[in-house]
């Protein structure tokens, strides 16, 4: 069984993730892509978000860890 990695958001990435997950006119892929950073942030595990924002846990440990890899650079720049 594999650990997913810590996620841990700055007070400015957490207002820039924040704007795009509520954003009208934000790319549903950015929405979602904040969503899940924001929820792993919290503590949620991968399976807790994937069934709550009706996803796939793959992808859901996927755009962790590239968050944990990268910080919030990697959202919009994909």
């Amino acid at each position: 069984m594999r650990i997913a990695p810590k996620i841990v958001v700055s007070d400015e990435d957490r207002q820039t993730l924040d704007r795009w997950a509520r954003g009208r006119s934000t790319p549903v892929r950015l929405v979602l892509w904040a969503k899940i950073v924001l929820a792993a942030a919290e503590g949620k595990t991968n399976d807790v978000i994937a069934k709550e924002l009706a996803t796939d846990p793959r992808l859901v440990g996927r755009w962790r860890r590239r968050f944990a890899d990268a910080g919030a650079r990697s959202g919009s720049s994909s």
